[in-house]
């Protein structure tokens, strides 16, 4: 369970924290990578993860701290093998990418806004991530700062939470598969719509 951040470096990893956790979550969609590895060498999609393009390994356990020292907001959107995530960083962007990657970071501020405004939260609010075997409690203010310098691409809302003691709200999640959580309920897929 997280504490409420204090100042803007906490801040900071508690958002890097959360977009690890999305990343995480987006994982159970995706599958394996059936290319050899090394012996010696970090295995992507178990041991670590890949930023492409960059083909550097990432440690998992090193994820959040490479998600800290990013030098500007990104779009982080996972594939369909497990451990490697697209990575755009904001400053490396250039004309219409740019102004739609700067859109894309807006239309989450405005989103998040009208969602914490109509179930009443505070920056100090908690809010809770669970799914499969993983549990964890965010404040507003990092849920919001994560949406403003990790935008995971992954289905999300935020929704009421009742008789649940650690948490005020949820973070109801969305992946690639079709499986919607909320809580540690995992709900049964949505329906195409062609069906």
């Amino acid at each position: 369970m997280g504490a409420v951040a204090t100042d803007t470096n906490d801040l900071r990893a508690e958002a890097a924290r959360l977009a690890a956790a999305l990343l995480r979550f987006a994982e159970g969609a995706a599958h394996l990578s059936r290319a050899s590895t090394p012996p010696g060498a970090l295995r992507v999609g178990t041991d670590a993860c890949t930023f492409i393009p960059s083909w550097r390994s990432v440690p998992r356990g090193d994820v959040e701290g490479f998600l800290i020292s990013l030098s500007s907001p990104a779009l982080l959107a996972p594939t369909t093998m497990r451990g490697a995530i697209a990575l755009l960083l904001l400053h490396e962007l250039s004309g219409d990418r740019r102004r739609w990657a700067e859109k894309t970071f807006s239309n989450y501020a405005v989103v998040i806004d009208e969602m914490a405004q109509q179930l009443g939260l505070l920056p100090q609010s908690r809010v809770l991530v669970e799914f499969d075997d993983e549990s964890h409690v965010f404040s507003y203010a990092a849920v919001r700062e994560c949406s403003q310098q990790f935008a995971v691409h992954v289905g999300w809302n935020l929704g009421p939470l009742t008789d649940e003691p650690r948490a005020d709200a949820v973070i109801g999640m969305l992946r690639a598969d079709g499986q919607w959580y909320r809580g540690r309920s995992c709900f049964l897929p949505l329906p195409r719509p062609d069906a």
